[in-house]
């Protein structure tokens, strides 16, 4: 594989915020490719072959980043609709009860939020 001194980037803003993002988080691609599991090259495609196989690991950038779906798809803070690790934990839970034990959880938030 040639150099990527010498080729564009992108101009997928994807893309863009993520390497960003990067820096500003003091990580690199390879901290990134690790957590996601992916090859050590895999970041050059995205950055420099316009490759957009990253949107399927969407939520598992936002969570190495710690950011949302919602800035990196348009660049638009949500501060305040971002969940904390234990939040995001709470729904990974959930998400592994069969019916009846979601509508028990349902039910128990709406009896202690009227309170």
């Amino acid at each position: 594989m040639a150099s990527t001194e010498n080729r564009q980037m992108t101009d997928d803003p994807i893309v863009q915020r993520i390497i960003i993002l990067l820096k500003e988080r003091r990580k690199n691609e390879r901290e990134l490719t690790d957590f996601l599991g992916l090859s050590a090259g895999s970041i050059s495609k995205w950055k420099y072959y316009g490759s957009s196989v990253y949107l399927k690991y969407i939520d598992e950038i936002c969570e190495f980043l710690d950011t949302t779906p919602n800035y990196l798809f348009w660049g638009e803070a949500d501060e305040e609709r971002r969940l904390t690790k234990e939040e995001t934990e709470m729904i990974r839970m959930y998400r592994k009860f069969d019916v009846n034990r979601k509508k028990c959880i349902r039910d128990t938030m709406k009896y202690f939020s009227k309170k």
